[in-house]
């Protein structure tokens, strides 16, 4: 059986709930971390159960207590959508919203941006230019976006911003080195140097 983030944090849903934002995510994150969890673009799996109106037909989904280490695999995006579901498990989450969270090929060019349009919709973020401070926010990133190839290069991760609108931590899973699941820190300036074809901030409720 394929538990949920309050479950394996030994409460309940009501009592999850009422937890804040960064308990919430520091709690369903932890997981990921600590070395079981490496990364896969093309076979990724998720620690928590999804909404079952939001899984597709060929979405593969791992049981934790079933898996072994080669099995405990995710990526940017499918931890990304992982996360968000757990710590908003009442938002109406479907299958346009995993679709949009994963920026299906359908998606591009004209809706770069798509992971922000699913937390709108599903009434837990919004669209911001710019950080706002104290609060955490999902950010999908473009290094290469090239309609004409076409060739894009994207990365899907949490932010939390400092009380001085910089970046107090980023949460990713990463394909360096393959070390998967992490959390670092950077500050706004360098993102934008590392993902120069866009930037697409949504700041979450908290």
């Amino acid at each position: 059986m394929i538990l949920t983030a309050w479950e394996i944090a030994g409460c309940t849903k009501n009592y999850w709930c009422k937890q804040s934002l960064d308990v919430r995510i520091r709690l369903a994150s932890a997981g990921y971390l600590g070395g079981d969890w490496s990364y896969s673009l093309s076979s990724p799996k998720v620690l928590y159960d999804l909404p079952s109106a939001m899984k597709a037909d060929s979405l593969e989904i791992s049981e934790l207590q079933l898996a072994d280490g080669d099995n405990r695999v995710t990526n940017c995006s499918t931890m990304t959508v992982s996360l968000l579901t757990s710590v908003y498990p009442n938002a109406p989450w479907s299958q346009e919203d995993y679709g949009d969270l994963q920026v299906y090929a359908d998606r591009l060019p004209g809706q770069p941006g798509s992971p922000i349009d699913a937390v709108e919709r599903a009434g837990v973020g919004e669209r911001v230019d710019v950080l706002v401070p104290g609060r955490w926010h999902l950010v999908q990133g473009w290094r290469t976006f090239d309609p004409s190839v076409p060739r894009y290069s994207g990365h899907a991760f949490l932010v939390l911003a400092g009380d001085d609108g910089d970046i107090d931590q980023v949460l990713e899973a990463t394909s360096l080195s393959n070390i998967g699941p992490r959390y670092k820190e950077i500050t706004f300036a360098d993102l934008l140097e590392d993902y120069p074809e866009g930037l697409y901030l949504a700041v979450l409720n908290a």
